[in-house]
């Protein structure tokens, strides 16, 4: 367990340091672009990039985390499973580009006909990049993974802030996936070259297949629960309210891409070790759960107390529509969080059909809740709040099946797991609401700074009231260690 533990640390330390150290950069970047491009280009990159991620499940129809899980594939199979790879994204590539003018059409943007044609370098590169991304991950290369990870960013988005500078408008926001995809590619191929064979073995696909498939099959239902409201919007709504949308929904989830999927990308790799020890993978479960809700509950406050300060201060004051919608998607932060680890623990136990079934239910709860607030509401904020009631449902449905049927243990003691954070965060709410109503500071950053300080000080007072953790502890430990590490 010990050697179990110390790989997550160091595989969680070298994806954060690429996470981490590229937040600024991102951040900036996001800065330059919504101050030079319009909602309305915003809300057509949007809408390709949905039917890009659509066309990006069958490229890999579940080979990639086939890759990580079946420790002993030969050299051939695994050229086999990468030449099935490469076919199907040739074929995605032409359909797209042939596709493109009925697209346009149908969201009635003539610009959706160049873009997608373009995108379709993206499907391509990614379609080559399934098998060697695959062996990278479960070889646990995870500092590979950060360095790649951050010097494509800054490369990428260099170039489309250059290009955002110099008047290319929409075509800025295309530059950097085009770029990105290419790039992956390169350098991992580099590490584990491939070759075409014409020779496959369809035995090893069949093995491989009737694991993956649960996976593709999840990948493509949740892809509608994930994806559907910006469709729904880009089609019934205008580009520029999409626009609005995505872009809080993009500045939501940078908690997410900077915390969890720091860790979801190494727990698979990792935890496989476990598949056939249910109960172990069970307690890491709640372990996760209570660690990742102690964080996720108190950013949720913060984003939606602090969503004036932090839209004006990085999107610019032309994006004042934004601020409801983000206000909104922030309370759904906890729920995103805790659950971006489920699917990895799911394929850890080997249980992708458990997984897949989860998928369906939450889909149709997602969807049922998209299109009610689409035909009845007709408002960007109802879709925000359609977004946050279905993934609650699905939270409860996710886990419930995971305790039950995957690990066999007590759902009942998952949630109360999560009963003393609820309580501080109800608290912490609010208060913070009370205060916050009478609050007014008129620079931003300052304001931002004070809001978040003081919502930070009060869940640390309450957790060490609730028991939850003494920060004041912790950090005394941390000090004695580091000291008696000097002294050695």
């Amino acid at each position: 367990m010990a050697s179990i533990r110390k790989e997550i640390t160091s595989g969680v330390f070298w994806i954060a340091l690429a996470k981490y150290s590229g937040l600024l950069v991102s951040l900036v970047i996001t800065a330059v672009l919504s101050r030079n491009i319009s909602a309305a280009a915003f809300g057509t990159m949007a809408v390709a990039t949905v039917i890009l991620t659509f066309l990006d499940i069958f490229t890999d129809i579940g080979i990639g985390v086939a890759i990580i899980q079946f420790k002993s594939l030969t050299v051939r199979q695994i050229n086999s499973l990468f030449m099935i790879g490469v076919v199907i994204g040739v074929l995605l590539a032409i359909g797209l580009f042939f596709s493109s003018d009925t697209i346009a059409s149908y969201y009635n943007d003539p610009v959706l006909i160049s873009i997608c044609k373009l995108l379709c370098i993206c499907l391509l590169f990614k379609a080559f990049n399934i098998v060697p991304n695959g062996l990278m991950l479960r070889n646990k290369r995870f500092k590979l993974v950060s360095i790649r990870t951050f010097v494509l960013q800054i490369t990428s988005g260099c170039v489309a802030i250059w290009g955002a500078l110099h008047g290319w408008g929409v075509y800025a926001l295309v530059v950097s996936p085009i770029i990105s995809s290419v790039g992956v590619f390169i350098f991992n191929f580099y590490n584990y070259p491939q070759k075409l064979i014409i020779n496959i073995d369809w035995k090893a696909v069949k093995e491989v297949w009737s694991y993956s498939a649960f996976q593709f099959l999840f990948s493509f239902t949740n892809y509608f629960s994930r994806n559907l409201d910006k469709l729904i919007i880009g089609k019934y709504f205008s580009m520029a309210e999409l626009g609005y949308y995505d872009k809080s929904y993009r500045l939501m989830q940078l908690p997410l891409q900077n915390i969890t999927f720091v860790i979801s990308p190494v727990l698979h790799p990792i935890l496989s070790s476990l598949q056939n020890d249910k109960e172990e993978l069970g307690n890491k479960n709640i372990k996760l759960t209570k660690l990742l809700s102690q964080l996720s509950f108190p950013i949720g406050i913060v984003l939606y107390f602090c969503a004036p300060e932090i839209i004006r201060i990085i999107f610019g004051p032309n994006w004042q529509p934004a601020i409801p919608v983000f206000k909104i998607l922030s309370l759904s932060i906890p729920l995103q969080m805790i659950l971006s680890t489920c699917g990895s623990l799911f394929l850890a136990a080997g249980k992708s059909n458990h997984l897949f079934y989860t998928g369906i239910v939450n889909t149709i709860f997602t969807v049922t809740g998209f299109l009610i607030s689409a035909i009845y509401f007709k408002t960007i904020e109802s879709m925000a709040w359609a977004w946050v009631i279905t993934l609650f449902m699905g939270f409860i449905d996710s886990y419930y099946v995971m305790n039950k049927y995957t690990f066999k243990t007590s759902f009942l003691t998952f949630l109360k797991s999560l009963v003393p954070q609820v309580i501080n965060s109800v608290i912490v709410f609010v208060i913070s609401y009370l205060v916050f109503n009478s609050f007014l500071i008129n620079h931003a950053i300052f304001s931002l700074l004070v809001k978040a300080s003081i919502i930070i000080f009060m869940n640390l007072i309450f957790a060490y009231m609730l028991k939850q953790y003494n920060f004041l502890s912790i950090v005394y430990c941390y000090w004695r260690k580091v000291n008696s590490k000097r002294c050695h």
